[in-house]
């Protein structure tokens, strides 16, 4: 089986996850989300409303309920590994990812901030890296697919919240 030279292997991390945070680098050629510019969890949020995002899709305050619990959950996970990648300690409690479920406009915008930020805080710290391995690279490559699933989550609820 071929390696992955290691530039490459990150190279590869950082298209998928612009592509599944900022939406496609080039709407020509996407891997695996819609080739709208706005596909990426940060475009799609950015047509939400807080009362949208606050509005459960299933009348309970659950986690996961709400749109606005999937973007702190999305929040919280990539200041994680953005944590890991600066050598800090990586929390387990992921409960506390989970505690936000309803957001005024105020909270809705700088939610939508500090996500954009994280993203752009894990994919920075990606750059400077020169290796990756054992957990921080499962870390790291586990965003991707994390992404997606909320990703799908996202707009599966949009659509519910919008028919």
């Amino acid at each position: 089986m071929p390696t992955l030279p290691l530039p490459d292997l990150l190279n590869s991390i950082l298209i998928l996850l612009t592509e599944s945070y900022a939406g496609p680098p080039d709407p020509s050629a996407t891997w695996f989300i819609d080739n709208a510019p706005d596909s990426g969890v940060l475009g799609l949020l950015a047509n939400v409303t807080a009362e949208e995002a606050s509005r459960s899709v299933d009348g309970s305050r659950q986690p996961g309920t709400t749109i606005a619990s999937h973007a702190e959950h999305l929040r919280w996970s990539l200041s994680v590994v953005a944590a890991e990648l600066r050598g800090e300690p990586y929390p387990t409690d992921w409960d506390e990812s989970w505690q936000v479920t309803t957001v005024d406009p105020e909270e809705w915008d700088r939610l939508r901030r500090l996500l954009r930020s994280e993203y752009e805080n894990v994919s920075g710290a990606i750059k400077e890296r020169t290796q990756l391995s054992g957990d921080l690279l499962n870390d790291t490559l586990a965003l991707l697919p994390h992404a997606a699933y909320h990703l799908g989550n996202i707009r599966q609820m949009v659509e519910r919240l919008r028919a």
